[in-house]
């Protein structure tokens, strides 16, 4: 049952990952903050989504 969901899970994480990383880039926020977030979204891409998501994103407090 896992193996038939894994990669389809896998897909839909990076699809996420990608959506949250180009938000990220279209944001008003300086240079740095954007480094800092796309490598916290790519380097732990489960955690990193939800902290983005939590932080800033669509559930955020924070706007970006």
């Amino acid at each position: 049952m896992l193996d038939t969901l894994s990669l389809p899970l896998a897909i839909l994480v990076a699809v996420l990952d990608l959506v949250a990383v180009v938000q990220v880039w279209r944001s008003r926020i300086e240079f740095g903050r954007k480094v800092v977030w796309s490598l916290v979204i790519v380097l732990l891409p489960v955690v990193g989504l939800l902290m983005w998501a939590v932080a800033a994103g669509p559930w955020g407090k924070a706007r970006l």
